[in-house]
């Protein structure tokens, strides 16, 4: 185990690196559009540009993968991830924020494909999902701790820009000295989504709800945080977040394991609707360390059920079929993180910065009844993958964690 998680070190290494740079953009963003005096309707567009971008970047993978290579696929973008990041600074129109940042949602799908499908060729079955653990902890724990890297800089300051612009160029060091094997091309596969539903329909409803209830949220939370509580609570929303996440997932995943997995969904997407619920119940009325808390508990249950939506697929998906699933999943994952902030922004113009909390407490409860329903529709798998933990971000993490099926007797 030592040996190879030094194989695949580099690759940890540069996407927690680049996720310090998504962490602080994430916070950074909202905070310096609104700033520039644009409404919350024109932040949802940008942010589902951002998701646009990642759905193309995902459908291209393959292809640029197979005739480019993973280093230069990787390093390519990197670079181009740093120039739309920098560009924002220079720019103030919606298009131009938009266009920048659906390069950059291309960018980010790319480079992580390039490091997962070259992390899936170099682990073997048996250290999967602890190989999957370590890359998991080291992108929540950056997503968590790059908001605090632009603490300190006003909303027009250039600083922050540099800094995420820095990370992204920096994430391409690990990469480039690797003495490690660059995989063989990938080969594409269509996504099949209407087989994919009729195969397991929780996990493509699961997946969507993830990215319609995260997606607007994660874009709109820093807001309601500097709203409140002042800029500089911004960092320490988003942080406690992924921090939920990072603690809850695992242990909801293990017991995903035993028990079926509608239910931990269910019961994850019931945590983040009441979450929600409160935090729009006491929008502005409650104190900063309880408001924290209480989006430390919907980044608990909002940010770790998709993972648990990738197993149950896995459970279900027909042999050799895993890699396909995954990035249907993905793919529909998106389509949610397109369409959710689309639909918030202008809720949030329309009644205030609680509007997001009460769209998303309503779509998480919808996920928890689709969950009950589907239990009711169909009965729990009689064999199952072990659950490994899983990301929205990650293109290929779903094949990376539980490789290609063999049949089953």
């Amino acid at each position: 185990m030592p040996s190879l998680l030094r194989n695949v070190a580099a690759l940890i290494a540069a996407i927690a690196i680049l996720q310090l740079a998504g962490g602080l953009l994430g916070v950074r963003l909202p905070i310096a559009f609104i700033a520039e005096g644009h409404s919350r309707t024109e932040l949802g567009l940008v942010a589902a540009a951002y998701s646009a971008g990642f759905m193309l970047g995902a459908v291209l993978a393959t292809t640029l993968l197979s005739r480019v290579g993973h280093i230069r696929v990787y390093a390519a973008c990197a670079a181009i991830f740093s120039v739309a990041t920098m560009a924002l600074h220079f720019t103030g129109d919606v298009w131009s924020w938009g266009l920048a940042r659906m390069a950059a949602g291309v960018c980010v799908a790319l480079m992580f494909a390039a490091i997962e499908s070259w992390m899936n060729f170099t682990i073997g079955a048996r250290v999967r999902g602890e190989i999957m653990s370590v890359y998991m902890v080291m992108t929540k724990a950056s997503l968590a701790l790059g908001p605090f890297f632009a603490f300190d800089f006003a909303p027009e300051a250039p600083e922050p820009w540099m800094i995420a612009a820095a990370f992204a160029a920096l994430s391409m060091v690990p990469i480039c000295f690797t003495a490690a094997e660059q995989p063989d091309p990938p080969k594409a596969q269509p996504l099949a989504l209407v087989e994919q539903f009729a195969t397991a329909p929780a996990a493509v409803i699961g997946s969507f709800g993830a990215g319609l209830v995260n997606g607007g949220v994660l874009a709109l939370a820093p807001l309601y945080a500097s709203e409140h509580y002042g800029p500089y609570a911004a960092a320490e929303f988003y942080s406690a977040a992924f921090t939920g996440s990072l603690l809850l997932q695992w242990p909801a995943g293990r017991v995903s394991d035993r028990v079926d997995r509608r239910l931990v969904i269910a019961a994850l997407t019931a945590l983040a609707a009441l979450s929600a619920f409160a935090l729009a119940l006491g929008s502005g009325r409650l104190l900063e360390w309880s408001a924290v808390l209480l989006f430390f508990l919907w980044g608990a249950g909002a940010l770790s059920f998709y993972g648990i939506a990738v197993a149950h697929m896995a459970d279900r998906a027909e042999p050799g079929r895993l890699a396909q699933s995954a990035a249907g999943l993905l793919f529909v994952w998106a389509g949610g993180s397109v369409i959710g902030p689309i639909l918030m922004g202008p809720l949030v113009d329309w009644f205030g910065i609680g509007g997001m909390f009460w769209f998303a407490g309503a779509a998480a409860f919808a996920v928890c009844a689709a969950m009950f329903w589907r239990r009711g529709a169909r009965e729990a798998s009689t064999s199952k993958e072990e659950f490994s933990p899983q990301i929205g971000t990650s293109v290929s993490a779903g094949e990376i964690a539980y490789g290609e099926e063999k049949p089953r007797a």
